[in-house]
């Protein structure tokens, strides 16, 4: 994985001459860097006990704090949601410089939460990584509608890239939805209709307030009838679970 990051920091330097470490990008990377030692550190002490298990405790807390550090620089001071100073997002929609500054990290804190045993290291490692990958979602909807010269929020939004949110939110909902009836999971139901409750929240309070008239109207129809179709949804999926 060090491997990997450092060629692709090599790769992107070499095509985006000039910006090196300042950039969302090179923070993901510094991040996935960091992020796999400290993985590493946390597998590794699995089963150990005594001073061996305290040396590698200890390395794995420092090398979390750097990759952390550098994931919160990506996403704070360098990020091109937040302000103009660190380096613009180069490359088309989607596939972008936006990869390897939120979603990398995303993954590798992903796969870290399947990979450990430790049930509070694991809820830790998936919230990181959710709530990173939210990032990556919603900055990579920014850039397909803004360009990378107009993501700053501060210029506020178009009302297609208001619905766009919303329909990833919604997409979001009902895989997690499917999946609770896949996996019979009554977890992931109860996340999958938050998650549907959050989108319908938000066309209700944001997406509606841009309409006028009738269609405003018909728009808070369609919503009531949204709203009653998902409590008859999350009905039916309760009494699937019931047992016979």
């Amino acid at each position: 994985g060090t491997f990997v990051s450092l060629l692709l920091i090599r790769l992107i330097d070499d095509v985006l001459p000039g910006q090196n470490t300042d950039s969302h990008w090179a923070m993901g990377l510094f991040a996935v860097i960091w992020l796999g030692l400290m993985l590493v550190q946390l597998v590794r002490m699995e089963g150990l006990g005594g001073v061996f298990a305290v040396v590698r405790g200890l390395l794995a807390a420092l090398f979390g704090l750097i990759g952390l550090s550098a994931l919160c620089l990506g996403m704070t001071l360098l990020s091109p949601l937040l302000t103009d100073w660190g380096a613009p997002v180069a490359g088309p929609p989607v596939f972008n410089t936006l990869l390897p500054a939120y979603l990398l990290p995303a993954l590798l804190l992903g796969f870290g939460a399947w990979r450990l045993r430790r049930p509070a290291l694991r809820a830790t490692l998936g919230i990181l990584s959710i709530a990173t990958a939210v990032y990556w979602a919603f900055a990579t909807i920014r850039h397909l509608w803004q360009g990378a010269a107009t993501m700053d929020l501060s210029r506020g939004f178009l009302q297609p890239e208001l619905y766009s949110y919303t329909l990833a939110i919604l997409i979001t909902g009902a895989v997690l939805f499917y999946q609770s009836l896949a996996r019979n999971a009554v977890g992931l139901r109860r996340a999958g209709l938050v998650v549907i409750g959050l989108a319908v929240a938000k066309v209700f309070l944001i997406d509606i307030s841009g309409l006028d008239g009738l269609v405003r109207v018909l728009s808070l129809v369609v919503l009531g009838l949204s709203l009653a179709g998902l409590a008859w949804l999350n009905r039916w999926a309760q009494m699937r679970h019931l047992p016979d």
